[in-house]
Order: C-alpha cells, then sequence, then structure tokens
C-alpha cells in the first residue's frame, strides 16, 4: 500500500510540474523605434515580425512594439539596449557612431546611387564584419539590416540647387559627427535636434530645413511645415535591428532561431515596404503643394565636391584600411548593379 501511493503521489508531482511548466508565463520581448505608429513601413513591418514570432513560438515568445519614440529617442532606446532594460530596437546608423565608431562608415556622402547596391554591401562580408565589431565592443547583437533609404534635404526659405544656396541655413541634422561636418561643408548650419521635435522645430521656424529619406518625410508630415524637397540622395541610411545580447543568450537555441528567421522576414518586407513608400510618397508630396526639385550631374558634383572633407574626417577616425574595405565593397557592388 505504501509503495502504491508513493507511486501515486509521484505520478501526481510529475503531472503538476508538466502542468506548471507548460503554463508558464511567455517571455515579453520589447521592440522600439521612433517611426510613426500608422502610416509608416517600420511598424508595418514590426508588426509582421511579432506575428511571425508569436505562431511560430506557440506563443512562448511575445513582442510588444513601441513606434513614435515611446520609450525615447535613438540613442537613448540604444544605451537601453545596452543595458539590458530593453530588449530589442529598429535603429538607424547615426546613433551608433557613439557606441561603434566604424559604423561612420555609412556616412560617408554620394557613396551609393541605388539601395541595391547597399543591399550587397550590407548583407555581404563587410556587412557581417560590422555586425561582428558591434556584438564583440558593445553587446548589442544586429540581426539585419533594414532601409532607411537615400536621404534627401528639404527646405522653407528657398530652394537649394548648389551648395551655395544651402549657404547661412539652419538644416536639423542627428547628433553626428560626420553628418556635422557635411553640413558646414555646405556652408550651412548643423543643427542637432531630436526627431520627435523635428516637425515642431520646422514650424516654429527653429530650422530652417532638414534632411531624411522620402518615406519619413511623407510618414512625418514634414511636408507640411516643408516647402522645397531637393533630390540629393546624398547619403545612404540602413536599419539595424538590434537586441541585447546577454537576453538573447538567456533564451532556448529554439527561441533564438525563431528571432533569427523572424528578423530575416522583418528585413525582406521593410525594404520592400520603404521602396514602395518612397515612390508614392514623392508625387503624394508633389499633390500637396511641395516643389520637388530634381539636380542635374553638374549640382550633384558640387555637392560631392563641398562634402568631400566628410570622407577625409571619416578616414581620419577609422583609418584608411577600413575605408578602402568599404570603398572596394562598393566597387564591386555598383559593377552588378547600375
Amino acid at each position: 500500500m505504501k509503495k502504491l501511493l508513493a507511486c501515486v503521489a509521484a505520478a501526481v508531482a510529475m503531472t503538476f510540474t508538466i502542468s506548471a511548466s507548460s503554463m508558464a508565463a511567455p517571455i515579453e520581448i520589447k521592440l522600439g523605434h521612433v517611426c510613426p505608429a500608422t502610416g509608416d513601413r517600420l511598424e508595418d513591418s514590426a508588426q509582421i515580425f511579432k506575428k511571425f514570432v508569436e505562431e511560430k513560438s506557440n506563443g512562448e515568445l511575445i513582442v510588444k512594439t513601441f513606434p513614435a519614440s515611446q520609450l525615447g529617442g535613438e540613442r537613448e532606446m540604444l544605451e537601453s539596449i545596452q543595458m539590458g532594460t530593453l530588449e530589442t530596437g529598429t535603429i538607424t546608423n547615426a546613433p551608433f557612431s557613439n557606441f561603434l565608431k566604424e559604423t561612420l562608415i555609412f556616412d560617408i556622402p554620394f557613396t551609393f546611387t541605388k539601395a541595391e547596391q547597399a543591399h550587397k554591401v550590407l548583407d555581404g562580408p563587410f556587412g557581417d564584419k560590422l555586425r561582428d565589431l558591434l556584438l564583440k565592443r558593445t553587446g548589442i547583437r544586429c540581426f539585419v539590416y533594414g532601409e532607411n533609404g537615400l536621404r534627401h534635404f528639404t527646405t522653407t526659405k528657398k530652394e537649394i540647387h548648389t551648395p551655395k544656396d544651402a549657404a547661412g541655413l539652419k538644416l536639423r541634422v542627428m547628433e553626428n559627427p560626420a553628418h556635422m561636418e557635411m553640413i558646414r561643408g555646405m556652408g550651412a548650419i548643423p543643427t542637432a535636434m531630436a526627431f520627435a521635435e523635428l516637425y515642431t522645430g520646422l514650424a516654429q521656424g527653429v530650422c530652417d530645413g532638414q534632411e531624411n529619406p522620402i518615406s519619413l518625410i511623407q510618414s512625418m508630415r514634414f511636408y507640411e511645415v516643408q516647402k522645397y524637397l531637393i533630390m540629393t540622395g546624398h547619403l545612404y541610411a540602413p536599419y539595424l535591428f538590434v537586441i541585447n545580447e546577454d537576453f538573447y543568450q538567456s533564451l532556448k537555441p529554439e527561441h533564438q532561431a525563431i528571432l533569427q528567421e523572424g528578423a530575416k522576414l522583418w528585413r525582406s518586407e521593410e525594404r520592400a515596404r520603404n521602396a514602395k513608400q518612397s515612390d508614392e510618397g514623392i508625387e503624394f508630396m508633389k499633390s500637396k503643394g511641395v516643389q520637388v526639385i530634381e539636380l542635374t550631374e553638374d549640382e550633384k558634383r558640387q555637392f560631392q565636391e563641398a562634402t568631400k572633407s566628410t570622407e577625409a574626417l571619416i578616414r581620419k577616425e577609422l583609418g584608411d584600411a577600413l575605408v578602402d574595405e568599404f570603398m572596394a565593397a562598393v566597387d564591386e557592388a555598383k559593377k552588378t548593379i547600375k
């Protein structure tokens, strides 16, 4: 009888343990970014990532998105990810230079003429090298590179066709030494301002203009407070989909694999949506009265000449070897993608 009772007790205990295990609370993953909650490709693709991860993990992983700078600006979110108080984020390259100086490589003006060229470089060995450096130096893992896109200027006071036209204008830039040097090279005044405050700053005349990809100029409604869109394409900006490494390593291998797979899905969906939003955004802004200025080849060359000091600054900071390696990867990409 005692043996029978012991067996029954063991069976009950095992059933309780299995039941308790199956009822374990799901793991919550917070994902932050600065783009709007609606009408923008970043939150749309974040929702696709969320759906994939939650379904693939049978609800063991729960993703909660925090758009529109709810968790702070990009630098604040990046600091939070490094500290582990925020699990993941999709963040543009600019603030990473404060954590890993090698990411300044993205800020050499007029490097890419097409997004597909950048994809080839970022998804290849050079992009892997930067991701490895980021993980080693900061404890932040980059899953994949998404796309913010080619950046263009907008202004209120006057059209810009050459750097001389920009002289004396206060142009908002991110807190990034290369971006500031680029603006100074044009004879304009770099004005750092948090992204969440930019619309108000433009409306109140704190800044005369700004620079961003088409998709953000549209989704942030900057066209309401800007008159001219100048198609310079002066920089290509990626998003980095990052996660705190300690949190990542705390997950089961199968959960890690789900996040990796979900991030790759996010990359393809986000890039496709960005391209579509950019194409449609130009026509949309024209319909709202924005004057779109296409530069001649000669005018573009003038901007290239005026911003050469930015590459010199980056070479001084990073050394010629890394810059030359990057430019070789760019040249190789341009051979196949004209």
